[in-house]
């Protein structure tokens, strides 16, 4: 916390939550204290770099998580607390941010209805949060989540956007998933606000008009080394797939593949990506990770 005194001078540390109206509230989950900054003091930039790290309070802790499972995943990806246990060898996180009048007990009810497998719900904003899901097979797909968003507007009378994320391995590089997830989920809002449920596909266009040269070739890189480092021929086969119009003679041709070979390739890169790459979006966003892992190798 001092060098954040030392940034705002007149931050107030408390182990009550500070219901003023001119002031920012803010709890340190790792020092477990509020800390309320005169909003006089903070551009909107400086309130959303705090927000990644610290919780936006409210009042009556109506915000913090109920069980220590939820405790756990909110410490592991907002600090530095240790991964949660988990049963399944992979994990994804569905991103969320309610609309309008937020009603938290209509949502979380909602929420258990819908969900197919088990999951937990983790709340890290006054408005938005993350779901935590275990790779099942009766996982709910876009087509569902967009269902599920008009079942919200029709039955309990708020909105709510939603960021589909992809599997990953359960290991601590789920925090930086995670983050760059995030990031893509609000670039997303700005760019897409009609778009009820948004994945990285559809988010990717937007990145470019966005993103400095830097940053998106950091992201791409990341993506990049996720999906080919361990398998560096997948790479060539998709670029080259995508290269061919995604037709799949051509393709079998050129790199002197069976039809069944190549078909298992895509199949085992839409399923470690999570990208369907006979999407127009989908084959943007690949061939984009195919040429920022050819440029850094």
């Amino acid at each position: 916390m001092n060098p954040l005194l030392a940034i705002y001078p007149r931050a107030v540390l408390s182990e009550t939550f500070c219901a003023a109206e001119d002031v920012f509230c803010f709890y340190d989950e790792k020092s477990r204290v509020y800390v309320s900054i005169p909003k006089e003091d903070m551009t909107r930039k400086e309130r959303q770099l705090l927000e990644s790290f610290l919780i936006p309070a409210e009042e009556k802790g109506a915000f913090f998580p109920q069980t220590a499972e939820e405790k756990g995943w909110l410490r592991f990806l907002l600090s530095d607390g240790l991964m949660p246990d988990v049963k399944e060898k992979r994990v994804r996180f569905v991103h969320f941010h309610l609309l309008g009048e937020r009603d938290w007990a209509s949502f979380t009810e909602a929420v258990r209805h819908f969900w197919p497998i088990s999951y937990t719900v983790v709340r890290t904003g006054a408005d938005q949060g993350v779901i935590v899901e275990e790779e099942k097979l009766e996982a709910a797909g876009k087509d569902d989540f967009e269902s599920f968003v008009k079942i919200l507007e029709g039955d309990f009378y708020f909105s709510v956007r939603f960021f589909l994320g992809r599997y990953y391995e359960a290991e601590e590089c789920l925090r930086h998933h995670y983050r760059r997830e995030r990031r893509y989920f609000d670039i997303g809002k700005r760019h897409m606000p009609q778009l009820s449920t948004l994945t990285a596909e559809a988010v990717f266009p937007a990145m470019l008009t966005e993103e400095s040269k830097e940053k998106l070739s950091s992201l791409l890189q990341e993506e990049a080394a996720l999906l080919f480092q361990k398998e560096p021929e997948l790479k060539h086969t998709i670029q080259t797939f995508i290269e061919h119009n995604s037709n799949m003679s051509l393709t079998s041709k050129k790199l002197h593949l069976h039809r069944n070979s190549l078909q298992y390739r895509i199949d085992k890169f839409a399923e470690r990506s999570g990208i369907d790459i006979k999407t127009y979006r989908g084959a943007l966003l690949a061939y984009f990770i195919c040429l920022q892992y050819e440029k850094s190798h």
